[in-house]
């Protein structure tokens, strides 16, 4: 049975239960404990402010290389709400750090652990604060930026700052191959992950803008002027709608060639490309 947090499904990926396995393997099994309790301070810091501040969080991922929570319309919230769901979890680690480094000096932890578990605390507040997405960095500097610039202009620069931080661990990696003939596994998979969530990123803003229009749309009581648009089958739906406005329904005559294959309009284009995605193409929108 799947395991939930509330309304938040935890899906655990395979890779992630071998990776204490592997740690304890390679010798590195003391390191588990500080990491799991970490980790789990972290994500649960996230899920606590944004149930606070109602958000939703319907999914939380376990990967090798640590969680990452998929939050409802995370680019439909408000600049603050983001910023503070973000930050949640990089707090978490600081507070536990001070914690840890309180208990040590009162010599009620171990020193040892201690330092372990400050170590740790400290590598995943400096790693997820770096401004890349979907880092919690990448979503407060997201949240910071959008209050000057356009939506599509912060979510690139998250992006881009992503994907250098991502060729900056792969390199990382190979040189640590190189030079203690050991490949560093949590580089790599975070890589991967970063370059990977780029589209999903992109998805999550599209739908955002989507969601939006669709709440712009009136209903239709009586006759009113509508607007017709000539559209090639091969469109993106994010472009089609670009041409659509909320003040009037908009019909899309969608060509193949140069004929007529069929008609659709604003409400159906938004409802299959919410379905979908924005990238879908306006010919692959059913026929009325």
């Amino acid at each position: 049975m799947p395991l939930t947090i509330g309304r938040t499904r935890v899906i655990v990926h395979p890779l992630a239960l071998l990776y204490p396995l592997a740690a304890t393997m390679l010798g590195a099994g003391s390191e588990v404990a500080p990491l799991l309790i970490a980790l789990i301070l972290h994500e649960g810091a996230h899920l606590v402010i944004a149930h606070c501040l109602g958000v939703s969080i319907p999914k939380l991922r376990v990967t090798p290389f640590g969680g990452a929570m998929v939050m409802d319309n995370p680019y439909g919230l408000s600049p603050l709400r983001l910023a503070a769901v973000a930050a949640a979890g990089p707090l978490a680690n600081l507070l536990a750090m001070m914690a840890a480094a309180a208990l040590a000096h009162w010599q009620v932890a171990d020193p040892c652990f201690a330092l372990a578990f400050m170590q740790t605390n400290l590598v995943l507040l400096g790693f997820n604060l770096l401004p890349a997405l979907p880092l919690d960095g990448g979503r407060i500097a997201y949240a910071l930026l959008s209050l000057k610039y356009k939506p599509e202009k912060a979510l690139s620069f998250g992006i881009w700052v992503g994907r250098i931080v991502a060729a900056a661990l792969l390199c990382a990696s190979v040189a640590s191959a190189v030079a203690w003939h050991s490949v560093n596994l949590s580089f790599l998979f975070a890589a991967v992950f970063i370059l990977a969530s780029a589209d999903d990123e992109r998805q999550a803003l599209s739908g955002t803008r989507t969601q939006a229009m669709l709440g712009t749309l009136r209903p239709i009581d009586k006759p009113v002027t509508a607007r017709l648009m000539a559209v090639g089958a091969d469109c993106p739906a994010r472009d089609a709608l670009r041409a659509a406005r909320p003040d009037a329904p908009t019909l899309f005559a969608v060509y193949k060639g140069n004929r007529l294959s069929s008609i659709t309009d604003d409400r159906r284009l938004v409802e299959a490309a919410l379905e979908g995605g924005m990238g879908m193409k306006v010919g692959e929108v059913g026929k009325f």
